[in-house]
């Protein structure tokens, strides 16, 4: 089963990949898609010269278009999403691997990430084994993601770039809509509760509270793109319902409303 680790970085985070590369190994390849917004950074570091690493470098920014790009790179049978600053394991590896042997049938799977030693962890998971659908989901962060990368190419599923990191409006919760259209094409999701990578327990989008301009503006979005215009009737019902809890985080009703509406639009229009 070949592996290909999908890292997605920008300018200067290609001095960082070298921190994620394991001992080489037959079965494992590094796809590092490098988003160039300057020539000062398109210098590739001489420890990213091995056989096992194929880099390819794009114009402009976005995070959802530069995971794109890693689907357009990647030939192996299994992709793992990954970012500049994640740590592997060969026990990682190993986990990811004997999932995928475990359930022939499953197209995706969705693990866990752990933290450095002694520190808590990266956010409440599961316990058990289940199956993901629209309605039973946990948050899901990029990195837990690994997938068959024959399933995905054949429906033509690629991350929506209207969100994610460098997106115009939405910031975040690419991997959100990425799973849902995977899901809608008929593909098996799992959560595995095993852990599959290292990362900080820190967060920029985890310190975010419930109802922050962030996270409303990306609940219109995505009900837009998964309801197109009952998103705009969805947001004044819902103004209504979290009266109570928008009260308590002190955000007024009618802001509220303007986010959602203005996120269902970015995507709707």
């Amino acid at each position: 089963m070949k592996i290909d680790i999908l890292i997605a970085t920008i300018d200067a985070g290609i001095n960082k990949i070298d921190k994620i590369l394991l001992e080489p190994k037959a079965n494992i390849r590094y796809i590092i898609s490098h988003q160039v917004s300057d020539n000062k950074y398109s210098r590739i570091p001489e420890c990213l010269h091995r056989k096992d690493v194929i880099i390819g470098q794009l114009e402009g920014r976005g995070l959802s278009k530069n995971r794109n790009n890693l689907f357009a790179l990647a030939d192996g049978d299994i992709g793992l999403l990954a970012d500049d600053d994640a740590k592997y394991r060969p026990e990682y590896i190993y986990n990811l691997v004997d999932a995928f042997e475990s359930d022939r049938s499953m197209d995706m799977a969705c693990f866990k990430i752990a933290t450095p030693e002694g520190k808590p962890e990266y956010k409440d998971y599961p316990e058990g084994t289940y199956l993901l659908n629209d309605a039973s989901m946990h948050f899901i962060s990029s990195i837990e993601i690994a997938f068959k990368l024959d399933a995905i190419k054949s429906r033509g599923i690629q991350f929506n770039e209207l969100f994610g990191m460098g997106s115009p409006l939405i910031i975040y919760g690419e991997e959100a809509v990425f799973i849902h259209d995977c899901i809608k094409s008929g593909l098996k999701v799992k959560y595995i509760p095993e852990y599959i990578v290292e990362h900080p327990a820190e967060s920029t989008i985890k310190a975010l509270d419930e109802f922050s301009s962030e996270k409303v503006l990306f609940k219109g979005a995505y009900d837009a793109h998964r309801y197109g215009w009952l998103a705009f009737p969805a947001a004044f019902i819902d103004m209504v319902r979290f009266r109570k809890e928008l009260n308590r985080y002190n955000k007024s009703r009618l802001l509220y409303l303007k986010e959602r509406l203005k996120g269902a639009y970015y995507i709707y229009r």
